[in-house]
């Protein structure tokens, strides 16, 4: 309800502004399994807004890895797991319409689809008035602006339990890599958390109770369970972990606070 809501809305004031227009027609692509190469799949398949924009899966592709949300991602300056050389949002939007493995490879095949249909031709002519062509590069940037207008999930006050789990968070240390609104950060580290010593963002955590399971390989299934992983150490002992990745001596009740502001994010 909530993405037909802002559809709307956007669609109404998108006549006379392109920017309007341009996040508009981001959120249709959002919707359009056209896009896939083989027609079989849409962004919003794998970014389900029920969901926190993921899909409740450990791993979406045989690639292994876990799908974010696409929350929280305006302010970021880089993208992906695994790809600090990813910049831009509008780059990281075609990495998955590249891959073969999910909506991919790009090819012309998808444009034509799309310049076909005389309802895409008149939005795309709406988000880009000066060129109105339907290329990769105007679907990326309508992905894009879409996705950078997502609404900010709502947050309930803290309940006491959640307020303690806060200050916990801080005196633990998790705010030095888990800053800001999102509490995000552009580093890289890797903490243990599969076999391969390969350095992996430090996720926004905004959401949390609806985008399980957790990590990049989805190994976390709840909360719970990333809270006992920083609790040992992150698999402590394991060659490479970054520094800082320590074990932490909580009790029960702590472990049951953080959750619950973790659970609030």
């Amino acid at each position: 309800m909530l993405l037909l809501v802002c559809c709307l809305s956007l669609a109404g004031s998108s006549a006379t502004n392109p920017a309007h227009a341009q996040v508009a027609l981001g959120w249709q692509l959002l919707a359009d399994r056209r896009l896939a190469l083989r027609g079989d799949l849409a962004c919003l398949d794998c970014h389900q807004p029920t969901r926190g924009y993921t899909d409740g899966r450990s791993v979406a592709t045989e690639d292994g890895l876990n799908t974010p949300t696409l929350h929280a991602l305006a302010g970021r300056s880089s993208f992906g797991w695994f790809t600090p050389d990813v910049r831009s949002l509008e780059a990281f939007v075609l990495r998955p319409l590249d891959n073969p493995r999910e909506m991919g490879p790009l090819s012309d095949l998808p444009l034509e689809r799309l310049r076909n249909d005389p309802a895409m031709q008149r939005a795309y002519a709406a988000a880009y008035p000066n060129t109105p062509a339907i290329t990769w590069q105007a679907t990326a940037q309508a992905l894009a602006a879409a996705i950078r207008n997502l609404p900010t999930p709502p947050r309930a006050p803290l309940s006491p339990a959640a307020q303690r789990g806060q200050a916990l968070f801080v005196e633990l240390g998790c705010a030095g890599c888990h800053q800001g609104a999102t509490l995000s950060s552009e580093a890289h580290l890797y903490t243990g958390v599969s076999a391969n010593p390969q350095p992996a963002r430090v996720p926004a955590l905004v959401a949390l109770a609806n985008t399980g399971p957790y990590f990049h390989d989805g190994s976390a299934a709840t909360l719970t369970d990333v809270v006992r992983f920083y609790q040992r150490g992150g698999n402590a002992g394991t060659a490479g972990v970054s520094r800082g990745i320590t074990p932490l001596l909580l009790t029960e009740a702590e472990v049951e606070d953080l959750v619950a502001f973790l659970m609030s994010r």
